[in-house]
């Protein structure tokens, strides 16, 4: 990593670290939604943007990650520790990751998007039948934030407000780390080769369909923690985490920020929320989605490689201009 990309990404930490100290509640509990979803859209990013598969089931990982905790928590253990509900989250999310793969990887393409998008129903429908009373249907699963706990005699609460816009920081830079160390390993550059022709790889002797299912299995892993992430912020875990929708809402939030890198899909992720947040107001009700769709054709016909993509024409790095 150049000197130069360390430093911009610092002055960003520091950026982010300052809002509580300058914004108000609405402000930060709609960065902290912004935050959430890029920690899921980076966990896409590694299936769609790094190995090529397009994914509509990715509400699935999500979902059942917060449905985990929910479980847990609420209808059926009743564990107010979040280690315990971030460990069954990943857990679940691996598993997932590869059931849903181990289908996914005999397709390829639009069929890949649909036995995928295939998934998501049916994992909806699992959540608003409320089998044996543990996902309590239609309704959701209320309640689902962990306690505060008490330090020193103080009550310490660390799953809502200030407190859970800096876990959120933590987790998302942990997150980003981990997946960038993936990507620069050789597993990384085999992801890439399946992207770009999967048959060289083959006649190379490469086990294509292991690293497929590897690819599942982090991004389901991710996926799970920023759903669990997602029920503690709205305290709740309801079917629609579950829906196809969301998965396509990640897919949108990746396209719209860039797909080639792991910040890409974090830009879009504050582009969708942020627009949704402040653009709803101002048109009423539902339709933000009209400048959302306005904005995502533009970045389709103009932005080829997102709005990371732009920025880095903007401002390039000193490196960029020695080319």
């Amino acid at each position: 990593m150049s000197k130069s990309t360390l430093l911009r990404q610092i002055i960003l930490i520091l950026f982010f670290l300052a809002i509580p100290f300058f914004g108000g509640a609405f402000i930060i509990d709609t960065i902290t939604r912004c935050l959430i979803w890029g920690i899921f859209a980076m966990a896409y990013v590694l299936l769609y943007g790094y190995t090529g598969i397009a994914s509509f089931g990715h509400s699935v990982f999500f979902g059942m990650g917060a449905y985990s905790a929910g479980i847990i928590a609420v209808t059926v253990f009743g564990v107010a520790n979040p280690l315990v509900h971030f460990a069954v989250a990943i857990v679940v999310g691996a598993m997932l990751g590869l059931l849903i793969g181990f289908f996914c990887t005999f397709t390829k393409g639009i069929y890949t998007a649909l036995v995928s998008f295939a998934f998501a129903h049916v994992f909806w429908l699992f959540a608003m039948a409320n089998p044996m009373g543990i996902t309590r249907g239609e309704s959701g699963i209320t309640g689902v934030r962990p306690p505060p706990i008490y330090v020193g005699g103080f009550e310490v609460n660390f799953f809502r407000g200030v407190n859970f816009y800096f876990l959120i920081i933590i987790i998302l830079i942990i997150s980003y780390v981990i997946l960038k160390t993936i990507t620069n390993l050789p597993i990384g550059d085999v992801l890439n080769g399946i992207r770009e022709n999967e048959n060289r790889l083959l006649s190379l002797g490469y086990n294509v369909r292991q690293y497929k299912l590897f690819a599942f299995a982090v991004s389901g892993v991710f996926s799970a923690i920023s759903g669990v992430l997602m029920a503690y912020l709205d305290n709740v875990v309801v079917p629609q985490f579950v829906q196809w929708d969301v998965g396509a809402t990640v897919l949108l939030m990746t396209i719209l920020g860039g797909s080639e890198t792991l910040i890409g899909p974090l830009l879009g992720s504050f582009a969708v929320e942020l627009s949704k947040a402040y653009v709803t107001p101002l048109l009423g009700g539902g339709n933000w989605v009209f400048f959302l769709g306005s904005l995502y054709i533009l970045v389709i016909m103009l932005l080829p490689r997102g709005i990371y993509g732009l920025l880095k024409r903007l401002f390039p790095t000193p490196e960029q201009n020695k080319v």
